[in-house]
């Protein structure tokens, strides 16, 4: 996710920090905590962290749960979810033009 994306998002989740976001929708992609720590350089144990401090904020218990709130208010979207979206991010296309 861009940084100018990540900016903007800050306060605007219901609290989460951008980063959280980001978080948030790497682990609605199906990524494990591992994975997410590899790709965003963070060690497992951060991740887990920011985890339970977006259950704890959004007022979920699980990563079902957390994608099914994130979805229905807007903080993430069906097509941030999609292969297309990632295989656009990594090489640095903006499918929204």
């Amino acid at each position: 996710m861009p940084e100018g994306v990540l900016a903007d998002l800050d306060g605007q989740a219901n609290g989460l920090s951008g980063r959280e976001v980001e978080i948030l929708l790497q682990a609605a992609r199906g990524m494990s905590n591992q994975q997410i720590a590899t790709s965003l350089h963070l060690s497992e144990a951060t991740v887990k962290r920011h985890l339970a401090n977006i259950y704890n904020k959004i007022g979920v218990a699980s990563r079902t749960e957390a994608t099914q709130k994130a979805l229905a208010n807007g903080w993430i979207s069906p097509f941030e979810l999609s292969e297309y979206y990632e295989s656009n991010e990594e090489v640095g296309h903006d499918p929204k033009q």
